[in-house]
This record gives structure tokens, C-alpha cells and sequence, in this order.
């Protein structure tokens, strides 16, 4: 390896992936109840994500803390130490303090290692599509691509990932501050499902609604449709809380409509998790615009 590769557990890879890919990872952390703080990735960890999501749907009480600079830098010195080079491809700015605090620490560095090549990239995603650009910059890593040759790779295709998901209710975006109290009056309505977006700020937003779960998961496929860009890549990543049946059911509808796509199911990690609750269905794919 010519340089190494730097994500945060939001990324939401499981380990077996994490170990193949040669990742150093940093872990967001969350607190459920009055349990002790955890973080969402821990090497030889496993998560009963069931029993999180019914802690959540009977209302217990659930936090987060993003990534500090210091748990930044106990990672990233014995990398430089070694002689390597850094890039650091994060979670969405938008939606927390990590990367910002992780760049941080990686600037500090630059004095010290003034010989190391650091670069980094707010994705402006999270979860799979943060996972999709993770693992396109370790193939190239692995190909011979130079740090400087992925990172602006990464930096000219983030924008063409596309996010559209639904939620049961907006009452965890909202606690969380991931979406206004105004905002969120939209899906106070009986049976009414809104329809959200990542958008060009890696921000949650809503674009729409749909009367009834599954009329919303049609939409999203129908969203979808408008965007989607099978010549960038044809892999759709279908992200549930807690929500397999209604996942299966959005990958019914995309393969029927692509024959040539292929579908992947990500089951979303404690902390994001702890926001958007339990029964949210997403669709990340390669498009053409985000908004």
C-alpha cells in the first residue's frame, strides 16, 4: 500500500470488510438509556441492532458524541510514525462534528510529519454512500493510484451520490437537531410519510410526502428513476433500521425496473441510527445531481 485510508464508523462497513480493506477506522459513540456509553465500532464487536431499535421504538432515551480530536490522533500517530501517508475520507459535515474534528488533528500533524502527504474529504455522506466512496479509494489505493489521484476522484464524484429515504415519523430527526421543529411538522400528519434527501450540503432534508408506508417506498423508486446513472455504477444500496421486509420490497421494485443494477442490503449502525429511528428506508445510488 502506497498511502493508507482513514474512515469513521459511520460508514457503517462490518468488519469483515473492514479488515479486508486494511481501514483504520474511528468510532462515533452513542448512550442508550442509562447504559454506559458505547462506541459504534469496536474490533471483535457485535451489536444486538434488533434490541437497539425496540429500545428506541419504546421511547428510551438515546445520545450520541461525534469523534474528538484526541481519539483522532491516537489512530492516526503510529500511521505516520510508520512512514505512511493519510487520507481520510469522513462522514458528512452536515450531519456532525467529526470530520471537522478530525481534520484538526490531522493539521496539527503536518508540522511534525512535515514528510507525510495528508488529505482529506468530507463526503457529505454517510453510511453506504460514505462506504461506496471508502471502498472505490481503497481499490485504487490497491491499483497504484497515487493519494493525490483518489483523493480528487473522491472530490469530483461525492456530489453524484443520491440519497432518498423514508422514515415512520420525524419526531428522532427532530430531537436529534438533524431537522427543525417546523420541519418536521410534516409528518405529524395520520399516515403521512415524508420523503427526505441528503443534499448538496450533506444536510437532512425533506423534498416531499406520501400517504402510507408503502405508497412512500414507491416514491422513492420513482425518485430514483429521475436520477439514477447506470453508466457510473450500477450498484444500489438499500439502507433499513429495522425495516427488512420493506427493504426487501424496495429491492423487488428496483430490480424489476433495472435488470442490469444490483442491489445490497446495509442494516444502519447504532449511532445515525439514534437519529433517523427505527423503521427508515433508504436508496443511495451514482446519479446524476443530488438536488
Amino acid at each position: 500500500m502506497n498511502f493508507e485510508i482513514l474512515t469513521d464508523s459511520s460508514c457503517n462497513l462490518p468488519e469483515e470488510t473492514i479488515e479486508q480493506l486494511g481501514l483504520h477506522i474511528v468510532s462515533l459513540s452513542y448512550i442508550l438509556g442509562d447504559e454506559e456509553e458505547k462506541r459504534s465500532y469496536v474490533k471483535g464487536q457485535t451489536f444486538d441492532l434488533k434490541g437497539f431499535y425496540d429500545a428506541l421504538k419504546a421511547k428510551i432515551p438515546a445520545k450520541t458524541s461525534q469523534v474528538t480530536p484526541e481519539q483522532a490522533r491516537e489512530v492516526c500517530r503510529p500511521i505516520f510514525e510508520a512512514g505512511k501517508d493519510l487520507l481520510y475520507v469522513g462522514f458528512s459535515s452536515g450531519l456532525s462534528g467529526t470530520y471537522n474534528a478530525v481534520r484538526l488533528a490531522l493539521e496539527e500533524f503536518k508540522d511534525e510529519f512535515a514528510d507525510r502527504k495528508i488529505y482529506f474529504v468530507d463526503t457529505l455522506s454517510a453510511s453506504a454512500g460514505q462506504a461506496h466512496l471508502v471502498r472505490e479509494a481503497c481499490k485504487m489505493r490497491d491499483e497504484g493510484k497515487s493519494i493525490e489521484e483518489t483523493h480528487s476522484w473522491i472530490e469530483g464524484v461525492k456530489m453524484k451520490l443520491c440519497y432518498f429515504f423514508t422514515v415512520d415519523d420525524l419526531w428522532h430527526l427532530q430531537r436529534g437537531g438533524r431537522l427543525s421543529t417546523g420541519k418536521a411538522l410534516v409528518g405529524s400528519l395520520l399516515s403521512v410519510k415524508p420523503i427526505l434527501i441528503v443534499n448538496n450540503e450533506g444536510k437532512l432534508v425533506p423534498v416531499g410526502k406520501a400517504k402510507g408506508r408503502r405508497k412512500s417506498l414507491d416514491n422513492l423508486v420513482e425518485r430514483m428513476s429521475e436520477k439514477i446513472d447506470l453508466t457510473l455504477g450500477s450498484k444500489v444500496y438499500i439502507i433499513h433500521s429495522d425495516a427488512l421486509t420493506d427493504a426487501e420490497y424496495l429491492s423487488e421494485q428496483v430490480l424489476a425496473k433495472y435488470k442490469d443494477v444490483e442491489t445490497e442490503f446495509v442494516y444502519l449502525e447504532p449511532v445515525i441510527g439514534t437519529h433517523t429511528g427505527p423503521g427508515v428506508c433508504a436508496l443511495v445510488f451514482m446519479g446524476n445531481e443530488r438536488e
